[in-house]
């Protein structure tokens, strides 16, 4: 049972995911064929969405487990939103204009992501009122963010 004070945010949380999810399948199938190369990179979103629409919610809902549901769920930002402008911007063309990078990129769902860090915050604030200290601030999730910004720069530069 979801704590009432609970129910909405952890609501909110499982629907974005499931509609993230949904529109990510819709977008890229998923087929076990060997023969597609493709397939392990689109195996994972598809791994990482069920996640997020299965576990976050109900580790969120517990004390004791919040934490990690928390972390799963901002990391799932951090990745995703990583991961969907590097492919945008491999697949950007030139010239920059409005319409393009509206809707020649992912950015409309790179900005569906982020309500779920807004949410998780509201569930972190609900068991630790005062916050956690240094932990969980936006200062932190924006160090992450770089940090995960430089590892994959460095990795397409390295690795080409």
């Amino acid at each position: 049972m979801i704590r009432k004070e609970l129910r909405l945010p952890i609501l909110a949380i499982f629907l974005l995911s499931l509609g993230g999810w949904l529109l990510h399948v819709r977008i890229h199938t998923v087929s076990f064929d060997a023969a597609n190369p493709s397939n392990p990179a689109l195996l994972v979103p598809y791994l990482v969405g069920i996640l997020s629409i299965v576990a976050v919610p109900f580790l969120l809902n517990y004390r004791r487990t919040f934490v990690v549901g928390y972390l799963l769920n901002g990391m799932s930002v951090v990745i995703g939103t990583l991961a969907m402008g590097a492919f945008s911007l491999a697949k950007f063309s030139s010239p920059v204009t409005f319409n393009g990078l509206v809707v020649g990129t992912l950015l409309a769902d790179i900005l569906l992501l982020f309500p779920k860090l807004f949410l998780g915050q509201m569930v972190l604030l609900h068991y630790h009122p005062n916050g956690m200290g240094r932990l969980f601030t936006p200062f932190w999730w924006t160090k992450h963010f770089i940090y995960l910004s430089v590892i994959i720069t460095l990795g397409h530069f390295l690795w080409r």
